[in-house]
């Protein structure tokens, strides 16, 4: 928790101690799980609000706690549009989930505003910011730089530092929820074993890995630009991430999907997987750079 809190100080210029930090056996647990939790705490909000274009285990997590789940309006970017929100589901709502950078479409929030959103509706925000040090527009950021009240951050190891198989995270931010949850949390056994801690300790007390992680993520989403231009896909680097949100050119996801996989070996995921934008494709730049450069090849000869 003190590595995890000094990493965090260092990137984003807060003052947290290690108790302000509890740890997460990675992050998709906690997102999972957590609305299961707070709907304890406040049994009169059902609601759970969530990116319309988003990482599927948002609305997952509200279904397994028998909440509602309600997707919010994004723009063209994925940031969200907070106008569209009803207010009888601000009412009801137990949080508002935003990702930023976000998973697919890479976009980036005015984390600020969102704060003040929550503030102002009585609604807790949890910021995913397991992408943060992924930001290609701008300086990581924080939803902790404008204030612990009524909000968390949630942070991971599996993006930064290629540690998805360890398992390990953490979140912080409102010192009452903090306490809350670390009380219920470890009923359910959601403790991160002392050999995944010792690695998580190493993992954020070096920066040298993630640098050359973000050269790759760069070059390596160029390389996809320049692949899906090939097959007539206009794709614009991201605000953030390590992902390529695209419109197929006929609106055919399904095949420019299987045209990818057939004439180059590339495999994409469709939009519909992250909510309802099925002419829509989600490139991941996690192949080496040699093997989207064969790709390239690939479809240079198709023709």
């Amino acid at each position: 928790r003190g590595a995890a809190a000094a990493w965090l100080n260092d990137l984003v210029g807060l003052d947290l101690g290690p108790d302000d930090v509890r740890a997460t056996i990675g992050s998709k647990e906690f997102v999972a799980s957590v609305p299961r939790f707070l709907s304890l705490k406040t049994p009169d909000r059902d609601t759970v609000l969530y990116p319309a274009v988003s990482y599927p285990s948002y609305e997952m997590g509200a279904s397994l706690a028998g909440l509602r789940a309600v997707p919010v309006e994004t723009d063209d970017r994925g940031r969200l549009e907070l106008s569209s929100i009803d207010e009888a589901d601000a009412a009801r709502a137990v949080l508002l989930w935003v990702n930023t950078p976000g998973n697919p479409a890479g976009g980036l929030d005015d984390l600020a505003v969102v704060a003040q959103w929550g503030a102002d509706n009585d609604v807790l925000v949890i910021s995913d910011e397991c992408y943060i040090e992924f930001a290609w527009d701008g300086s990581p950021q924080s939803i902790l730089e404008h204030g612990t009240e009524g909000v968390l951050a949630l942070h991971s190891l599996s993006k930064r530092s290629n540690l998805a198989g360890g398992r390990a995270g953490f979140y912080a931010g409102d010192a009452d929820l903090v306490r809350y949850l670390r009380e219920v949390r470890k009923h359910g056994g959601l403790m991160v074993p002392g050999p995944v801690q010792a690695a998580a300790v190493a993992a954020f007390e070096d920066q040298a890995h993630v640098e050359e992680q973000r050269q790759r993520y760069r070059e390596r989403l160029e390389l996809g630009c320049e692949l899906l231009a090939a097959y007539g896909v206009e794709a614009e680097l991201p605000g953030g991430g390590f992902y390529l949100w695209a419109k197929a050119p006929d609106g055919d996801a399904w095949g420019l999907a299987q045209q990818l996989a057939q004439t180059c070996g590339v495999v994409v995921a469709l939009g519909q997987f992250y909510g309802s934008r099925s002419d829509y494709i989600r490139f991941a730049a996690v192949q080496s750079s040699d093997d989207l450069r064969l790709a390239l090849q690939r479809a240079d000869s198709k023709s």
